[in-house]
């Protein structure tokens, strides 16, 4: 009886989802040419490899750093998630070139606003790789539930959904 009533009166675990930072192809974090990102030293997350020079918030949020090189953003949304959209591997040794930070420490952004814009070519053609980690720095009380790697997306898809725990 008492597991009927608590069955009748427990709330679905919320959930929240984490959009694509860009158009691409979707890969595990495990795939990531680069052990920090691959052995999720920083965190979990997946790895988009994106075809159009632009990356877009994956969630709404506060935008809680832009590093000087302007290679990677951190956004924390209200629940406490932190991501960190990290735009191609070892690129801070690109010092900011071929990027342009399009929001500062501060902002209020949504899913699908604009953090950066990048040249792909130009950063290829110096010899990085594009891949783009998007790390979950802090749960903040959640679990990733799914991740939908090995497929193409559309900037703003879903690739990761988390539940509370």
């Amino acid at each position: 009886m008492f597991k009927s009533l608590k069955k009748m009166f427990k709330s679905e675990p919320k959930t929240m989802s984490v959009k694509s930072p860009a158009e691409g192809k979707t890969i595990p974090m495990s795939e990531v040419k680069d052990p920090t990102f691959a052995q999720e030293l920083l965190g979990p997350g997946i790895a988009v490899c994106p075809r159009k020079g632009r990356i877009v918030s994956p969630i709404d949020g506060t935008v809680t750093m832009v590093f000087d090189t302007k290679h990677a953003v951190c956004v924390q949304s209200d629940e406490g998630v932190e991501i960190i959209v990290h735009a191609g591997l070892d690129t801070v040794q690109l010092k900011g070139k071929h990027y342009t930070a399009k929001k500062k420490a501060g902002d209020k952004v949504k899913a699908g606003d604009v953090l950066l814009e990048l040249d792909l070519d130009a950063i290829t053609k110096a010899g990085y790789d594009v891949t783009t980690p998007v790390v979950i720095t802090n749960l903040g009380g959640c679990k990733i539930s799914e991740c939908f790697t090995n497929k193409e997306v559309k900037e703003g898809e879903e690739v990761m959904r988390l539940e509370e725990k």
